[in-house]
């Protein structure tokens, strides 16, 4: 986030605290259905808190933060961005100061100009884990994990490029790595 806003951005901002912003991506992830995708990746070895000093056996996260809620695995960030979500979603976080690997400095208080709205998709990651579940039956158990790596790899790719002949080509291989995502594309047709 820059730290020069027009006055126009200033009069827009809204005032917020590092709770509440926690409390809207929480929102916003059980929205999109996290917790669906979490269900199938964790117990699969998948786990993205693997060694975080405030991951507690039998417990869970014990010192949520803003960085940690704003950090989407590549299976989060494939369905945000076939959503059409990824681009709100990243936005909104990086006008969140303070987020580093796995703890923050973000103020109390703050401002952000734009907010998230919990969408209704809970459906679409039902499909995707429906999908993961099966596939990974018949698959090596890296299998989970290296797909996620590369899922977020194309997606990072794609939103950094302003090459529209580079994002097709990567589009292209986003599906090729989902193709036998079979419900999830048929699920995913009904949004448009």
């Amino acid at each position: 986030m820059s730290g020069l806003w027009t006055w126009e951005q200033k009069e827009l901002a809204r005032p917020t605290t590092k709770q509440e912003v926690i409390e809207a991506g929480l929102a916003y992830l059980e929205g999109v259905g996290a917790d669906l995708i979490c269900k199938v990746c964790i117990p699969s070895g998948g786990s993205c808190c693997l060694s975080c000093p405030f991951l507690s056996d039998g417990v869970g996260c014990g010192q949520r933060n803003t960085s940690c809620t704003a950090w989407l695995c590549g299976f989060l960030k494939y369905i945000y961005y076939e959503a059409g979500l990824i681009r709100e979603w990243e936005d909104f976080w990086d006008e969140v100061p303070g987020q580093q690997f796995r703890y923050d400095t973000t103020p109390r208080h703050f401002a952000v100009r734009g907010w998230l709205e919990p969408p209704k998709l809970r459906f679409l990651s039902e499909a995707f884990a429906d999908d993961l579940r099966r596939l990974r039956q018949d698959r090596p158990a890296s299998w989970l994990v290296e797909l996620k790596g590369k899922l977020d790899w194309h997606i990072d790719e794609i939103l950094e490029s302003t090459n529209p002949k580079f994002v097709k080509k990567t589009e292209a291989k986003l599906y090729r790595l989902t193709s036998d995502f079979q419900q999830f594309h048929r699920v995913k047709a009904q949004l448009k």
